[in-house]
């Protein structure tokens, strides 16, 4: 038995659907110019205070007493965690949901959210882990910390050639 929905909740399921290749000014998966700043400034700060944590930590702590205080960059640095988890959600359900609809640049974007996802859940994982797992959750973080800038700077440039791309 097949259930008919009304046409206007059609687009409340899901991605509306697309009917060859999408204008690229004015695809849905397209981010406001806004969103693009917050993207980018939180990710940057997260990426710098992590590596001034870092650094000052595993790096200059081993050796000797770091030369300043690192407090302030840890707590910056954990301060935006609610942040980049509310951002992560606004990815996933308006930014990725369309991209996944139209094709668009899903590997490089799915290679992004995957190394995102593993930031935040070894990020709560170095609070909340039971203490004998705590170095590797702290590897792993930095690991996936240093990636990153990559991922983000692979998914922008893929993203550009799939504009190019369907613009031709």
């Amino acid at each position: 038995m097949s259930r008919s929905i009304k046409p206007e909740l059609q687009n409340a399921q899901g991605p509306p659907p697309v009917n060859g290749p999408p204008d690229p000014a004015s695809r849905p998966s397209r981010l406001p110019l806004w969103i693009h700043i917050t993207v980018l400034a939180l990710l940057s700060l997260a990426f710098a205070s992590g590596a001034v944590v870092w650094y000052s930590v595993d790096v200059v702590g081993d050796v000797e007493e770091p030369p300043f205080d690192v407090r302030p960059w840890l707590l910056l640095h954990g301060m935006l965690n609610p942040f980049l988890c509310v951002l992560f959600g606004y990815l996933l359900c308006v930014h990725i949901r369309y991209g996944w609809a139209l094709r668009a640049n899903w590997v490089s974007g799915l290679f992004m959210e995957s190394v995102f996802a593993l930031l935040i859940l070894t990020g709560a994982g170095l609070y909340y882990a039971p203490e004998a797992w705590r170095a590797a959750i702290a590897e792993t973080h930095h690991f996936a910390g240093g990636l990153l800038p990559v991922a983000l700077a692979v998914h922008w440039i893929t993203a550009k050639r799939w504009v190019k791309h369907i613009s031709k």
